[in-house]
C-alpha cells in the first residue's frame, strides 16, 4: 500500500490543528473542537510527533499574528494534547474539568496582555465592553429606554452587573469549549479505532456532589457581602459569579434527569431534540430544571450507580439504538 494517502491525511489533520488553534482565541466554541478532533485523530493513528509539531506550529503562527494570543494558545493546546493522549485511561469528564480552568485562565491572561499592550488594563477594557454591550441593547430596544431605564432596569445598573459578571462569562465560555473539544476528541479517537473514553450520554450524566461546595460557598459570600453592607462589593461579586457558574452545572445535571425521563417515555431522537430546544427557549423552566439537578444529588431519580448507593443498578434503556 502506498504511503501517500497516510502522508496526505497527516498533512490535512495537522492543518486542521493549526486552523482550529488560530480560530480558538476568537471563536473558542469552533476552534477548540476542531483542534481537539484533529489532535485525537493524529495521536490515535500513531502520529503523536506530528500532533506535537502541529501544536508548536500553531503557537508560533498565533504568536506572529497576535503576541498576546500565545498566553492562551500555549496552555490551552498543551493541555488539550495531554488530555487527548490520556483518553484511553482517563474519564472524559475529568478531561473537561482539567481543561476548563486552563482555557479560562489562558483567556483572561491573553485579554490582560492585549489590554496592557494597548496601554490600558484588563478591568478597564472589560468595563468598556460591558458599557458597549448595554449601549447596543439600548439601541436595539429603541423606545423601551426611558428615564435611564431599560424595561424598568436602570441602564447604569445593568452595565455594572455585566461588568461584575466577567468571571462567569469566561468560565462558561471555557466550560462549553472544553466540553466540545473533549467530545470532538472522543469522536475522532473512536473513528481512529482506539478504545477512548467518551463523554457520557446526557441521560447518564452524573456529576460529582463536590460541585455543591462552591454552591454553598456562593451563598455564604453573598450573605457576607450583605452583612458588611456592600451589596455590590467584592464578596458579593465573587459569590454571584460562583452561584451562576454552579447553576450551569446543576442545569446539566437536571437536563440529565429530563433526558432519562424522555427516554423512559419512549420519545425518539428527534422528539427529544425538540424537547431540549423547548426547554432552552423557555427561560422560566430553566431554574426549575436546575433545582431538579440539585435535588438529584440526593434523590438519584435515575437510580444511577453511585458509591453511596445501597443497591446500585443501571437505568433500563430500551432505546439505545435510537
Amino acid at each position: 500500500m502506498s504511503a501517500a494517502p497516510d502522508i496526505r491525511d497527516v498533512g490535512l489533520l495537522s492543518g486542521a490543528v493549526v486552523v482550529g488553534g488560530l480560530l480558538a482565541p476568537m471563536l473558542p466554541f469552533v476552534g477548540m473542537p476542531i483542534a481537539g478532533a484533529a489532535l485525537s485523530a493524529l495521536v490515535y493513528r500513531g502520529r503523536s510527533t506530528a500532533a506535537a509539531l502541529s501544536v508548536g506550529i500553531t503557537v508560533v503562527a498565533g504568536t506572529f499574528l497576535a503576541v498576546a494570543d500565545a498566553v492562551f494558545l500555549v496552555p490551552a493546546l498543551a493541555g488539550l494534547l495531554i488530555v487527548v493522549s490520556s483518553m484511553e485511561r482517563r474519564d472524559a469528564l475529568a478531561g473537561v474539568f482539567i481543561l476548563t480552568p486552563i482555557f479560562a485562565l489562558g483567556a483572561v491572561g491573553s485579554a490582560a496582555l492585549h489590554a496592557m499592550l494597548q496601554g490600558t488594563t484588563f478591568l478597564a477594557r472589560t468595563k468598556e465592553a460591558a458599557d458597549a454591550t448595554v449601549e447596543s441593547i439600548s439601541n436595539v430596544a429603541g423606545g423601551a429606554v426611558a428615564n435611564g431605564t431599560l424595561y424598568g432596569i436602570e441602564v447604569d445598573g445593568l452595565a455594572d452587573l455585566l461588568f461584575r459578571l466577567w468571571a462567569v462569562d469566561y468560565f462558561v465560555t471555557a466550560l462549553v469549549s472544553a466540553t466540545l473539544a473533549v467530545a470532538g476528541a472522543g469522536w475522532a479517537g473512536t473513528r481512529a479505532g482506539a478504545s477512548v473514553k467518551r463523554l457520557p450520554r446526557i441521560d447518564k450524566l452524573d456529576l460529582s456532589p463536590h460541585v455543591l461546595w462552591p454552591f454553598i460557598g456562593a451563598f455564604a459570600l453573598m450573605a457576607a457581602g450583605r452583612i458588611t453592607g456592600e451589596a455590590a462589593g467584592l464578596l458579593s461579586t465573587i459569590g454571584l459569579n460562583l452561584l451562576l457558574g454552579v447553576r450551569l452545572l446543576l442545569l446539566a445535571q437536571g437536563l440529565g434527569v429530563v433526558a432519562a425521563f424522555y427516554r423512559r417515555f419512549g420519545l425518539g431522537r428527534w422528539a427529544r431534540g425538540v424537547g431540549y430546544i423547548l426547554l432552552v427557549l423557555a427561560d422560566s423552566v430553566l431554574p426549575i430544571v436546575s433545582v431538579v439537578g440539585l435535588i438529584d444529588f440526593w434523590a438519584n431519580f435515575r437510580r444511577l450507580p453511585r458509591e453511596d448507593s445501597k443497591r446500585p443498578e443501571e437505568v433500563e434503556d430500551k432505546t439505545d439504538g435510537d
